[in-house]
């Protein structure tokens, strides 16, 4: 069975470093706003297990509340985990496609980010890996090493819906520029 967790930060805490362009009530509207997408892009791929990993049900550590979802999810019965950052706009059910397609090839896939971060990751067993997001190293080849260190060839995966989050002034300015559905923030980028 895969099951799908999205991570996500307090509301409160989200986009942070979107404050300098957006403010408190703006950032909650946009990180929601990317998690309502997410959420139906994973429904229209076909994925029925999907469930949210709330900072506030967690201790606010991305990598332990990431640990703690994928060992409950394995415990629950889950075989495969598909994990995915709730920021990603550009999201398509054909991205979700191609991570499980890889999935037939590897154990271990990872979508990386523009910036060598790690923005979706399918995991068979969902406890297969240590997880390392926001660290000091670019956190796709960590998690690659460390599929490589347990003896996984990971397979990589590069596409524009799975690479391009919103993390800065000029990501968000790309978004309403590109994206009809974000124009409502146009008036910070």
């Amino acid at each position: 069975m895969l099951t799908a967790v999205v991570p996500m930060k307090t509301m409160e805490l989200a986009k942070t470093r979107l404050s300098g362009v957006l403010d408190g009530v703006g950032r909650h509207a946009l990180a929601r706003q990317m998690l309502d997408h997410v959420l139906a892009t994973l429904r229209e791929a076909g994925l029925e297990d999907v469930h949210v990993a709330s900072a506030d049900e967690g201790t606010g550590d991305l990598n332990a509340d990431v640990t703690a979802a994928a060992r409950r999810v394995q415990q629950e019965g889950a075989r495969e985990l598909l994990l995915v950052m709730a920021d990603l706009p550009y999201l398509a059910a054909s991205d979700i496609a191609a991570m499980i397609e890889a999935g037939r090839t590897s154990d271990v896939v990872i979508a990386e980010a523009k910036d060598g971060g790690t923005n979706a990751l399918l995991l068979r067993p969902p406890t297969i890996l240590k997880f390392a997001f926001a660290t000091s190293r670019p956190s796709a080849a960590f998690h690659a090493d460390h599929a490589r260190n347990v003896g996984i060839e990971p397979a990589i995966v590069r596409r524009p819906g799975l690479a391009r989050d919103i993390d800065t002034p000029d990501d968000l300015k790309s978004l309403v520029s590109d994206h009809p559905a974000y124009r409502v923030f146009r008036h910070v980028a």
